[in-house]
């Protein structure tokens, strides 16, 4: 997910027309995949009680998790499964509040929640020799979770793989502002089609490549009230507490890993990417042309080469 148009007044209108003329002949169900294995998995955690995850799993082999970022679930995955799950055991899980997992309505969604789940995950699946791949949110707890197994399981993580993660302290993006506004966001989350504010949280390039079916799959679980609560409250809350001392342990990260990032990217920028790497004493940073935030959709197959590439070295 990305920033809303410049313009809100006339994404606003366009929107609806797409709504009125598109949306409602909707037919199909482009989520519909073949699984290896689907579960709900209850994981306890510091101050959340037991939490209920949804996960997916495809293929064979060594363990590859795969986190998304904000406002998706496991469908942002869809172009990368059947390739990756060829020659690795895909792992694809749902963050507290989205997709298909648990929502429950309290405060408990910051970065540290989310990531202590994802170790409760890890741990419960006692999956070692991982490779970790995070998109945007997604990215920023999958740092999370590695630098706290390098401090006490050290081996549980491989190698990681990040794309567009916000990793560093940025302005908000319009959607992130727009989420922090007092009860504003409840109201219009709740008024307005999921279809819709979905498609007005892209960014340019991924409107302009999504069809209207995928608008719909990443749209699904806000029908959900508690969804729409997990949405808001999660990007209230994106930034890490003690944000500068994370940053001071990413060279403790001594895994390799692939940075990838859009140049087009308005959400995250290429130079959070370009200063990752610097920090990272095995990272090696690859650049995208012609896509935005969300690589997967946008370039799936040039992903798809530069992770194929990165896992057989």
């Amino acid at each position: 997910m990305g920033l809303w148009m410049r313009c809100p007044a006339v994404r606003l209108w366009l929107g609806f027309l797409i709504f009125a003329f598109g949306f409602a002949g909707w037919s199909g169900d482009v989520s519909a995949r073949t699984y290896s294995k689907v579960y709900h998995i209850g994981l306890q955690a510091p101050g959340q009680g037991t939490v209920h995850l949804y996960a997916e799993e495809y293929g064979k082999g060594r363990p590859m998790l795969l986190l998304h970022g904000l406002g998706a679930s496991t469908f942002t995955w869809r172009n990368l499964i059947p390739a990756l799950s060829r020659h690795h055991r895909v792992i694809v899980l749902d963050f507290k509040g989205f997709g298909r997992s648990e929502k429950p309505f309290t405060q408990a969604y910051s970065p540290y929640d989310h990531a202590n789940l994802v170790l409760a995950f890890i741990r419960k699946r006692r999956l070692k020799n991982l490779t970790i791949v995070g998109h945007s949110f997604g990215g920023a707890i999958a740092m999370l979770v590695t630098l706290r197994f390098n401090e006490v399981e050290p081996g549980r993580v491989k190698d990681l793989i990040l794309m567009n993660a916000p990793t560093y302290q940025q302005p908000g993006t319009g959607f992130v502002d727009f989420m922090k506004l007092p009860v504003i966001p409840y109201a219009a989350l709740m008024l307005l089609p999921p279809e819709l504010t979905t498609w007005l949280s892209l960014d340019k390039v991924q409107a302009q490549k999504l069809s209207l079916d995928e608008v719909r799959g990443y749209a699904a679980p806000f029908y959900e009230a508690a969804a729409r609560h997990a949405l808001i409250t999660t990007a209230r809350r994106m930034v890490p507490q003690h944000m500068e001392d994370l940053i001071a342990r990413y060279p403790s990260v001594r895994q390799r890993t692939l940075v990838i990032w859009c140049d087009g990217d308005q959400t995250v920028p290429v130079e959070t990417g370009i200063r990752l790497v610097k920090a990272l004493p095995r990272g090696q940073l690859k650049i995208l042309t012609d896509c935005g935030h969300v690589p997967q959709d946008e370039r799936p197959e040039a992903v798809l080469e530069l992770i194929g590439s990165f896992l057989r070295r």
